[in-house]
């Protein structure tokens, strides 16, 4: 699970210092730049070495550009810069791993894909990509982290001919964590459909790079919790305690309805 959170979180680093090098970035406005500069300073030198401090910095450098993106999203012609200060604030609020901040992330997020769809064809591409990728992303992280559902599978062994109490208790977390991080990767794989990340190199190779991440993150999870619900059904007869899924269950719960688009393949 680890891993999984390196890999996305190098992932948005990259993806956001790729962005300050087009030139619809270097046409902004002289704030839009040095804000969009000091969260690309804040993720790649400060939080590594001191979370606290960056948690902080963070969350008033969203704050702020919150502020101006509210400011600016009614002003004709100045929707695409809103947009991209919603950006800012929405990876600040993320980033900063503030749960009093939560909120916020959803309210910004919603802000400015509310205003991507306004604008159409006129929204600035990478910025919206982003914005309809943070919530399901962010959540993603937060259901491999703090779950912690390796080390939560790891605890079931339903072979030793032992049901534990723990051990039902544990496997029915772990179906919670599944199918709160199902809509989460379905509604990443749905944003593969979006014809402009065929068009641009860059967002397509960000896009299918955690996609496919995202995806495999999900699959690996929900092929193990279904092996555990096999071995529970194949060595137990009886019912007491239920393990309160069957194995049809478990597999319909690892099925995902949306795939990788094939332009990742």
């Amino acid at each position: 699970m680890r891993k999984f959170s390196t890999r996305f979180i190098i992932g948005v680093i990259l993806f956001l210092l790729a962005g300050c090098a087009t030139v619809e970035d270097v046409q902004r406005s002289t704030d839009l730049i040095r804000t969009d500069n000091e969260l690309t300073r804040l993720l790649v030198e400060v939080r590594p070495s001191d979370q606290v401090a960056a948690a902080t910095y963070l969350t008033v450098l969203a704050n702020d550009a919150e502020r101006e993106a509210d400011a600016l999203k009614d002003i004709q012609g100045k929707e695409p810069d809103a947009i991209a200060f919603y950006r800012i604030a929405a990876t600040a609020y993320w980033r900063s791993g503030n749960p009093k901040v939560v909120n916020n992330l959803f309210k910004t997020a919603s802000n400015g894909t509310d205003l991507c769809t306004k604008l159409g064809k006129n929204a600035p591409d990478r910025d919206c990509l982003f914005l309809r990728l943070v919530i399901p992303f962010a959540g993603l992280e937060s259901n491999a982290n703090k779950k912690g559902l390796s080390g939560l599978l790891d605890s079931v062994n339903f072979n030793d001919n032992k049901k534990t109490t723990e051990e039902i208790e544990t496997m029915a977390e772990i179906r919670g964590s599944l199918n709160q991080a199902k809509p989460l990767v379905q509604k990443i794989l749905i944003i593969g459909t979006d014809d402009r990340l065929l068009s641009h190199p860059g967002m397509r190779e960000y896009y299918c790079a955690n996609a496919k991440q995202a995806k495999g993150y999900y699959d690996s999870t929900a092929a193990v919790f279904v092996v555990k619900v096999k071995e529970f059904h194949e060595n137990f007869t009886d019912n007491t305690p239920s393990l309160g899924i069957t194995i049809d269950d478990a597999r319909a719960i690892r099925n995902l309805e949306k795939v990788v688009p094939s332009f990742c393949q």
